[in-house]
């Protein structure tokens, strides 16, 4: 009902002249039509002028209002009221009179005015709100959309699992690692503009401190983790951090047998056009052919980096153990 009433109601035109002569241009109007009426309203000078100053002032504002009233009362006094051609009003129940229309007019210009603000600003309000609700849907719809991929991604990886019954509970365990990776997505998702995004900074951080405490416990491993303030959109988001969860968990695993000291270090950052995620570690580096593990955590992070349309580089450190580095394109807006 208020966005009708607005639709109706024309937008106050900039320039004061014009509003002040089409003010005028209504009170003359006005005036016309009130002569016209002499013989039914002789004993109401200031009747048709009331709607005046309401329509002008909802047109305009309470300072066009105002004009309106001063011209009505100078138009009634000489025309309408005793003595008629003297802008002297000789009968004092007149003049009375004469004063409450002013202030009567002054307050429906005042009111009015406030009215059409308080309409507007209410309008204002619904189109947010309105505008609010869609903005929900919509994150509610692509909620919906990625728990379901994400879901038939779990489902795939134990599906793999019950394939080997031999490496199932390795596998039953890197599947509830990877879950909690979305977990941890899904409590740092934001909307910035319509899109759901993740600061990449917070997160990579985060799950290396999860890593450490839950991984490495009393093992004389250090993990770090330096990551640029990088917002990403949630389908990328996941996609890194699975892979970084991958990534240092082998290397925790694998890299430093029989309770070895070491380190892992995470890094991301931009450069130019390109992201780079990397892993690197001081273990034992390379020592069979034939890498360990089920090779599910393999396959993920090998399908993970074709899906950003990234390279990912795994070699020897010449100071001993293993880099893991991903590159892949900054994704486009939209």
């Amino acid at each position: 009902m208020e966005n009708l009433l607005l639709q109706f109601l024309p937008k106050a035109p900039q320039s004061i002249w014009v509003r002040y002569g089409v003010t005028a241009v209504i009170i003359a109007i006005t005036t016309l039509l009130r002569y016209v009426l002499e013989p039914i309203l002789s004993k109401y000078p200031f009747l048709l002028y009331i709607p005046a100053i309401f329509l002008v002032s909802l047109l305009f504002d309470r300072a066009s209002g105002f004009i309106a009233v001063l011209l009505s009362g100078g138009f009634a006094a000489w025309l309408f009221m005793e003595p008629r051609g003297d802008l002297w009003i000789a009968d004092h129940g007149d003049q009375l009179a004469f004063m409450i229309y002013v202030g009567l007019g002054l307050g429906i210009a005042a009111i009015t005015e406030m009215l059409r603000t308080t309409l507007e600003e209410l309008c204002q309000s619904w189109e947010k709100l309105a505008a609010s609700d869609r903005e929900k849907d919509l994150m509610l719809q692509e909620i919906h959309h990625r728990i379901r991929n994400d879901l038939q991604m779990i489902s795939a990886q134990l599906t793999l699992a019950a394939m080997r019954p031999e490496n199932a509970q390795a596998m039953m365990q890197g599947t509830i690692e990877r879950i909690g990776v979305l977990a941890r997505i899904y409590g740092r998702l934001r909307r910035v503009d319509g899109a759901s995004i993740v600061n990449v900074k917070e997160f990579l951080e985060s799950l290396v401190e999860d890593l450490q405490l839950g991984m490495v416990g009393v093992r004389p491993i250090a993990l770090s983790a330096r990551a640029d303030s990088v917002d990403l959109d949630m389908n990328t988001a996941v996609a890194v951090g699975t892979i970084a969860n991958e990534l240092v968990t082998n290397a925790v695993k694998y890299a430093f047998p029989d309770a070895q000291a070491g380190w892992v270090d995470l890094s991301f950052r931009q450069e130019a056009d390109e992201y780079v995620l990397c892993v690197s570690d001081n273990g034992v580096g390379f020592t069979s052919d034939q890498p360990k593990g089920t090779g599910l955590g393999r396959q993920i992070v090998q399908q993970l980096a074709l899906q950003l349309r990234g390279k990912l580089d795994i070699q020897s450190r010449t100071e001993g153990g293993i880099q893991a580095m991903l590159r892949f394109p900054v994704p486009r807006p939209g």
